[in-house]
């Protein structure tokens, strides 16, 4: 790869591009000779008196439509003075400009950039002279100048020397956090062989909140933890914070992923009794998934369903699922809202919590009692769901505002819930993994003989 990355720009307004790229950062870049852009006049190829670069477009129509013969003219004779050209068309018609393809044309030495104006160029450029097409939006421009720009800078600024910091890239929204060192999911729960490997991808997310100076402007202040000087914490809290800004602002972004894992739902004791105890039996079982009763006896040949784990505490309940799964449990809240308050679903909040731990979900405890309960001890839920009544996960609901912007993220550590009871919570709780494609369907089991 070349020193210096070279961008070839075919327009019919040249001053436009120039000005661009003499200021800021790119002027720089180019004055050290990291970048370099050239623009050629579309005009000085024409043959007419009017060096018209237009014509009435074939069928009729409204508009004109760029001819061919000079932005051949042009990039052949480009290419023999300056050499060969990765040559790009840009045009509302064509596949999305976005950081991958910034990152690909990074790689390149000599990217062309052919501006179109009026109705277009003539396709047969397009098919036969250039090597890929691409646009910045979809909307459309009175001219590709502006997408020229928009393409320079995102790609110039990646390569080496341009930016002050080259950090400056990595942690920026968007930014590729390195697919090739995926997380493998450890297996034991059983996946079917048609689907693979599990894995958890950290995936795209957008830039987290950024403060400076003064720590408290006009009543509102900085996060506390940026001002602590513990860098770990300060990290954790970036990607906990630039997740939970993509799922509100750009969902799309997030990749998904599966549990395979032990699911647990734990209960108290005390609201597993009765009708409760079997509604969340039944809910368990018709789910594929295990239902454990916090501080009943841990004999579990007491026990009132041999179904049901009988433990002391979620310590113990974690010990046993860490002995199983080889992983260390995440243990999550549950509750239910309000009708037309904040829906934090499962999908949002396991990829918020993998995303700042950077590591897959390890087997899931659903705690389903209260936040104060002395039988969490020091087992603090890492987060906490916030479900209707249905637990419907839906990421264009109100909370996408509530989460957008730095103070106003929604601390997903502290309860978000209203009261409920323990099967309505397993019943929600159940229903949004399933919703959320978290929890795969399982064949049923087959019924057991009773004594007549």
């Amino acid at each position: 790869m070349s020193a210096t990355l070279e961008f070839e720009v075919f327009t019919i307004f040249p001053d436009a591009i120039a000005a661009f790229v003499s200021a800021g950062l790119m002027g720089k870049a180019i004055a050290r000779e990291l970048v370099a852009v050239h623009c050629t006049d579309l005009r000085a190829f024409t043959h007419d008196r009017h060096r018209s670069v237009d014509d009435a477009p074939f069928g009729g129509g409204a508009g004109m439509v760029m001819k061919p013969g000079p932005i051949v003219e042009a990039l052949e004779q480009v290419g023999e003075q300056r050499g060969p050209m990765h040559r790009i068309l840009l045009t509302p018609s064509a596949p999305r400009f976005d950081q991958r393809a910034a990152e690909r044309l990074a790689r390149c030495d000599r990217i062309a950039l052919l501006c179109g104006r009026y109705e277009g160029i003539d396709d047969r450029v397009r098919e036969h002279w250039v090597d890929e097409c691409l646009s910045i939006g979809d909307f459309v421009l009175n001219g590709g100048e502006v997408a020229a720009a928009v393409i320079i800078e995102a790609v110039a600024r990646l390569r080496e020397g341009v930016l002050g910091n080259p950090a400056s890239v990595t942690g920026e929204s968007f930014a590729a956090h390195d697919d090739d060192t995926d997380v493998e999911v450890d297996d034991r729960a059983g996946v079917e062989s048609s689907q693979g490997d599990r894995r958890w991808r950290p995936g795209v997310v957008l830039e987290h909140p950024q403060y400076t100076r003064p720590a408290s402007f006009r009543g509102h202040e900085v996060p506390p933890v940026l001002l602590g000087g513990d860098h770990g914490a300060v990290e954790r809290w970036r990607r906990r914070a630039a997740c939970l800004r993509t799922w509100a602002l750009r969902p799309d972004l997030r990749p998904s992923f599966d549990l395979g894992d032990p699911i647990v739902l734990a209960v108290p004791a005390e609201d597993l009794e009765g009708e409760a105890l079997e509604a969340s039996a039944a809910l368990a079982r018709d789910h594929g998934v295990e239902l454990a009763r916090i501080g009943g006896r841990a004999d579990r040949a007491n026990s009132s369903s041999p179904e049901i784990a009988q433990l002391r505490d979620l310590k113990q309940l974690q010990r046993e699922l860490r002995a199983r799964a080889g992983r260390e449990p995440w243990i999550v809240g549950v509750g239910a809202v309000e009708p037309g308050a904040a829906v934090l679903g499962p999908r949002l909040i396991l990829d918020v919590l993998a995303f700042e731990r950077q590591a897959a979900p390890g087997p899931l405890i659903l705690w389903l009692g209260s936040p104060d309960h002395p039988r969490l001890a020091k087992r603090r839920p890492l987060a906490w769901l916030a479900l209707s009544e249905l637990g419907a996960e839906d990421p264009a609901s109100a909370h996408r505002l509530r989460l957008a912007l730095g103070s106003g993220l929604i601390d997903i550590s502290q309860p978000q819930a209203a009261p409920a009871g323990a099967a309505s919570l397993a019943r929600a709780a159940l229903s949004a993994l399933r919703a959320g494609g978290l929890l795969r369907s399982r064949p049923p089991e087959p019924a057991r003989e009773t004594s007549p």
